[in-house]
């Protein structure tokens, strides 16, 4: 009884985490998501125009297919109809599957037909322009705002470790001392990775003196560029270090959160030199590369989920059961931007040869971002945690803390409760432009917390 129970609440955080996605409910929407995401995957490895334009147009309804499942799942009286648990394969769930696909087909097949005709009026509208770029655009911008998701991921990892390392928050000599063995370690990790990396992987970069572009040269190059970038970001490890002790807040989630962040530049930077070695000495580094994206997708997805899963009970278009088609649609127009680029589609010719070429600019635009967000993050993020000296304060944390100080003198008896009361303190906020009544009431009471 207790195995079962067990296995139960698993299975119950599971499902929650994916949103359902696996249930019986959910099952047989996934599979047919799956089985498109394999057609269209597969089908890619022909870089044809033609096959392009089909493409585009199975991506295009499937994805608006799942929309108006997500829309039916607003409907409660279609809730038992499209969701229905007790059978995997219902004749509902088909059938609704169905009538979402056809009014898909017919939409896209009529937008298609129409911005073709020579008459069309406004050019940059015909589908040939603006779903090719537009897909392309989701594609390259997924991947360059995920480590706004991800970060959420690694700043609980850092708070988890911080809280289990300083236990005693009181003690500041050994918080100070253990802060400075992390700082360390944080500092000694990215060298004997790029170290490890350089030595591992040396014979897989072969030499072509002959080339401009010489696998081994640029090999070469990226690691003295990358101890470049190791020196800049550690200068801002230590600078916050240095500020975290003057503001006797010594701590560990700057160096774990720096140790992540790393993780993430060093693989993104690993797979841009990577994509300069041909498609014959790719072999399993690639395979390696490609398990990793899988994992950083999925990884931010659930961020992403987790996100807008909070967000479900104050809205009124997603629910617990049509979060998962949100999901379905988003993945599918994210695939199809990065195939559209090989296959080539409407305008678009195939603007690169093949995936290694995506591979490079997407892995250096990423490579760019995540540096240039740690450098602003890892300050941002100690401010508000109390750990450094701030120097901004949201509208929120003002009233916060003049509620406090208030409360401070009153407590002290510095101030009397009868001198000043509710409404008054209520209209010096609303002089300062400190209203709270049009201020967001979960966010302030999140800065209580």
């Amino acid at each position: 009884m207790n195995e079962t129970n067990k296995f139960s609440k698993i299975t119950d955080k599971f499902s929650k985490l994916f949103h359902k996605i696996f249930d019986p409910s959910h099952i047989f929407y996934t599979i047919i998501f799956f089985i498109v995401v394999i057609i269209i995957s597969s089908l890619s490895f022909i870089a044809n125009p033609i096959i392009g334009n089909v493409l585009l147009f199975i991506a295009s309804t499937f994805s608006l297919t799942f929309i108006f499942l997500t829309i039916f799942g607003i409907i409660p009286k279609m809730k038992s109809f499209i969701f229905s648990p007790e059978k995997k394969f219902d004749r509902r769930k088909i059938l609704s599957l169905i009538i979402a696909f056809a009014i898909s087909t017919v939409i896209i097949a009529l937008y298609f037909i129409l911005t073709s005709l020579p008459e069309f009026p406004i050019q940059f509208l015909r589908w040939d322009y603006v779903l090719p770029y537009l897909f392309v655009g989701i594609y390259f911008g997924w991947n360059v705002i995920q480590i706004f998701f991800i970060r959420v991921g690694f700043e609980q990892y850092s708070v988890k470790v911080d809280n289990w390392v300083l236990k005693d928050k009181e003690d500041f000599k050994q918080n100070q001392f253990l802060s400075s063995i992390f700082l360390i370690l944080a500092l000694a990790v990215p060298v004997l990775i790029q170290i490890g990396t350089y030595f591992g992987f040396i014979n897989y970069f072969e030499a072509d003196p002959d080339n401009l572009f010489d696998p081994l040269l640029w090999f070469n190059g990226w690691n003295i560029a990358m101890f470049v970038v190791i020196a800049i970001i550690s200068w801002r490890l230590i600078t916050i270090y240095i500020k975290s002790q003057k503001n006797k807040t010594p701590n560990v989630f700057s160096s774990i959160f720096f140790i992540l962040i790393w993780i993430i530049i060093w693989y993104r930077s690993f797979s841009f030199i990577n994509s300069f070695r041909s498609v014959a000495e790719a072999g399993g580094i690639d395979f390696f590369r490609i398990l990793m994206d899988i994992f950083l997708m999925i990884f931010t997805t659930i961020m992403v989920l987790k996100g807008l899963g909070s967000k479900v009970t104050t809205s009124k278009i997603l629910n617990e059961n049509n979060l998962a088609f949100i999901l379905f649609a988003f993945t599918i127009l994210y695939i199809e931007g990065q195939i559209v680029m090989i296959t080539g589609a409407g305008v678009l010719v195939g603007s690169y040869t093949d995936r290694y070429q995506i591979s490079m600019l997407n892995n250096f635009l990423i490579l760019v971002v995540t540096i240039s967000f740690y450098w602003w993050y890892s300050e941002y993020t100690l401010q508000r945690k109390n750990l450094i000296l701030r120097k901004t304060f949201k509208p929120e944390e003002v009233i916060v803390v003049v509620r406090d100080f208030k409360e401070y003198l009153i407590n002290s008896g510095a101030l009397s409760a009868n001198k000043i009361s509710n409404n008054e303190f209520q209209n010096f906020l609303i002089k300062n432009k400190l209203d709270i009544d049009k201020l967001d009431k979960p966010e302030l009471e999140k800065v209580d917390k």
